[in-house]
């Protein structure tokens, strides 16, 4: 039992003190969404609110059978308070004499997570106080409600009966209402049951009201029949119950009792088909005082009967108001807060961590500590710098290419030769945190234990950084696409060569395929406004190739640096291939990862399990110890005696620790000396990527330049064109 309340106290107090900030981000992403829907249906914002209320109960739900199951796996314990007077009472403790281990981190104990954990039982029995008293609050309006729907206390009237079937099978309701008049001192008319519901009318109002009004009031109450409003308000008060310490909660519990009262108005009101005769009625129940909504219970009543009875004569549109401007901060500081939680923090490994070891047998790590990682980061942050610029020069020189193709004849279209940031190293496993240890083992009987290493967990090999393939070679037939319907589509022959310039649609391929074969010499085939063109005229001819011969030699410029490339290419492939295969012989295969990982789980949970042993033993030391200072000699030697036996008892325990802390040594040690080889290889294949990055900028620059005289040469070849289509030498096809 005390197992289980170790677990389930811990879990539930972490679930509820994280909702206080869930249910706030929660409340102001509901608030902006409710202002926003302001003017639409009362339907939308009732959605909306129900959401968010069911979104804050499912919340710390989920959070506590999470941690619950972290528990059960971890084997979770609440912190034992340390004593002072248990310590104060031990020969030789006041001066440190007679301490010769101690097993408490002061500097967890200090922290405020530590102190709060501490609090946790007290906050999870004030919550729990404060459930009961809503529980019962709840529970006497139940009992409230049954008492008043009981036969003897209400009568039945045939006239209102049937007047109620017949409204309720005008609005779809295929249940059975009853309908009640009660002798009892009633606030308003009430529905209640799931069922068999009821409606229950007071006296006063069915013999002081006028017969019409009355029966918009019940229409009201059978719109709330309709949409299984009881139902609905059960579980929102059960909601409330379970987070009844947030105002989050109570904001939008208001708001979908709110919004409820106004989507049974407008049901009613359609209903009737009459709105001013609801909001008359609403006025008259207002004259009669009654003002008290019932627990659990959804009254014709329930919320602003002044703004009910103004929206059902004249609705108007909202204004936007300053009040969203309370949500607006409340998100932007979730979002700042979320932010800088979530920026990496420097690694840095705490200078007297060595000094502190033998002081602290089963100490948890410090944050941020990754003792294990023996392959700095840094060397891999290094390489993947070094090789995301080269990484980029492929898509730069394609992107180069490629633009004046896409873009045809358009001047303001320029490359986009951004650079993507290089991507991240593989980061350092953490550290687990080894158990924690019993705060009674700073008694003076307690047999030292050699210091414990530091948890290291088996990293997985980094994976290194990929080389980045060549350029692709520039191809014989060069096809410049554009796929503009408007404007002039070209090919530019050239007999003796390879090189087929098209810059067109893809339609015009085949086309620019079947002249190349059919004509002889060089040749220009255009085509314009949908009518195709030859052009043999040689001095034509002449300035299209002068016109195109800067891009060319561009390119060959490009197909050197793709070649240089290439090279170093290779060379970074051939090192990243011997680290691969280094990696593997090392660290061995994935199942032998594994059952490396699952062996030292084992051995943690031994220790953990020791230690809980050494806690228990520790607090029958302590409250030996605190008997000890106020008994006499007779019982002092008894306890003495006690105090003795349990410190043998230590021993074997302390023995055991120190046994699995040295076997877990050994393992990191061998894991640390097979990993280092790895940082040097590292280092190589950031060396060896260097030389791309200079590269592949080069690349970029001259992919930049092939662009813009790929551009000009396209404008000056169009115009050419143009000018031999207007002046004849450009002969039509038929």
């Amino acid at each position: 039992m005390s197992q289980l309340l170790n677990a389930v106290i811990p879990a539930l107090g972490w679930s509820l003190l994280h909702f206080l900030w869930q249910g706030l981000l929660i409340g102001c992403i509901a608030a902006l969404a409710l202002h926003l829907l302001r003017n639409a249906r009362p339907q939308a914002r009732y959605l909306v609110a129900c959401l968010a209320l069911l979104l804050c109960a499912a919340l710390p739900l989920a959070n506590f059978a999470w941690r619950l199951a972290d528990a059960a796996d971890t084997g979770y314990v609440l912190p034992a308070p340390l004593e002072a007077s248990a310590i104060a009472a031990i020969p030789g403790a006041a001066d440190g004499k007679g301490v010769e281990t101690v097993l408490v981190d002061i500097d967890a104990m200090a922290s405020w997570e530590y102190l709060l954990r501490r609090q946790l039982p007290w906050l999870v029995l004030l919550w729990a106080a404060g459930a009961a008293l809503m529980t019962l609050r709840l529970s006497l309006g139940l009992q409230w409600v049954r008492r008043r729907t009981l036969a003897e206390h209400y009568h039945a009237d045939p006239a209102w009966q049937a007047r109620a079937s017949a409204l309720a099978q005008r609005m779809g309701i295929r249940r059975a209402v009853r309908l009640g008049v009660s002798d009892d001192t009633l606030d308003g008319p009430i529905t209640a049951g799931i069922l068999r519901p009821i409606v229950l009318l007071p006296a006063s109002l069915v013999s002081g009201l006028p017969p019409d009004l009355l029966e918009a009031l019940l229409a009201h109450e059978l719109a709330h029949v309709r949409r299984h409003d009881y139902l609905v308000n059960l579980v929102q008060s059960g909601i409330e119950i379970f987070l009844f310490y947030h105002p989050s909660v109570w904001m939008l519990s208001k708001r979908i009792r709110l919004e409820r009262e106004q989507i049974a108005d407008d049901l009613a009101a359609s209903t009737l088909g009459e709105p001013r005769r609801l909001a008359l009625a609403l006025s008259e129940l207002d004259k009669f005082q009654f003002t008290t909504t019932h627990f659990a219970a959804p009254a014709a009543h329930g919320g602003d009967l002044m703004s009910r009875i103004k929206r059902l004569i004249r609705p108007d549109a909202q204004p936007l108001s300053w009040k969203m401007a309370t949500p607006l901060l409340g998100i932007f500081a979730a979002c700042a807060a979320l932010y800088a939680h979530a920026m990496p923090q420097a690694v840095s490994l705490p200078a007297a961590s060595a000094a502190a070891a033998p002081a602290a047998l089963a100490a948890p790590a410090p944050d941020g500590a990754q003792s294990a990682a023996l392959v700095e980061p840094a060397a891999l942050a290094d390489a993947a710098e070094a090789v995301a610029p080269a990484a980029n020069a492929a898509p730069a020189f394609a992107a180069a290419e490629a633009e004046p193709m896409l873009s045809g004849a358009s001047e303001a279209d320029e490359l986009d030769q951004s650079e993507p940031p290089a991507p991240p190293a593989p980061p350092a496993p953490p550290a687990p945190a080894a158990p924690a240890a019993p705060a009674a083992a700073a008694l003076p009987a307690v047999t030292e234990a050699p210091p414990a290493p530091p948890a290291m967990a088996a990293p997985k090999a980094p994976k290194p950084p990929k080389a980045p393939k060549p350029p692709k070679e520039m191809h014989a037939d060069s096809f410049y696409i554009n796929e503009h319907r408007g404007g002039i589509s070209y090919a530019i022959m050239t007999e003796g060569r390879e090189t087929m310039h098209i810059n067109g649609r893809y339609g015009d391929l085949s086309e620019a395929a079947r002249m190349k074969r059919e004509q002889k010499g060089d040749f220009i085939y255009a085509r314009k406004d949908g009518k195709a063109y030859l052009i043999q005229d040689p001095t034509l001819l002449a300035k299209m190739k002068a016109i195109w011969q800067p891009a060319e030699a561009q390119g060959k410029k490009m197909d050197e640096q793709g070649k240089k490339m290439d090279v170093h290419s290779k060379e970074v492939d051939a090192l990243t291939a011997q680290v691969e295969k280094e990696v593997e012989a090392a660290m061995g295969s994935k199942e032998q990862q594994r059952a490396q990982r699952e062996a030292e789980r084992a051995i943690e949970r031994k220790m953990e399990l020791a230690a809980r042993q050494q806690e228990r033993i520790g607090r029958a030391m302590e409250k030996a110890a605190r008997k000890m200072a106020q008994a006499d000699d007779q019982t002092r030697e008894q306890l003495q005696r006690d105090m003795e036996k349990l410190s043998k008892d230590m021993e074997p325990l302390s023995e055991e620790m120190a046994r699995h802390s040295n076997e877990l040594a050994a393992r990191q040690a061998a894991i640390a000396a097979r990993q280092a080889p790895m940082a040097a290889m590292h280092a190589r294949i950031a060396e060896a990527a260097k030389p791309l990055g200079d590269l592949g900028r080069k690349m970029g620059e001259l992919g930049r330049e092939q662009g813009r005289l790929s551009r000009e040469a396209d404008r000056a070849s169009r115009a050419l064109i143009e000018e031999a289509i207007s002046n004849g030498s450009a002969k039509p096809i038929m």
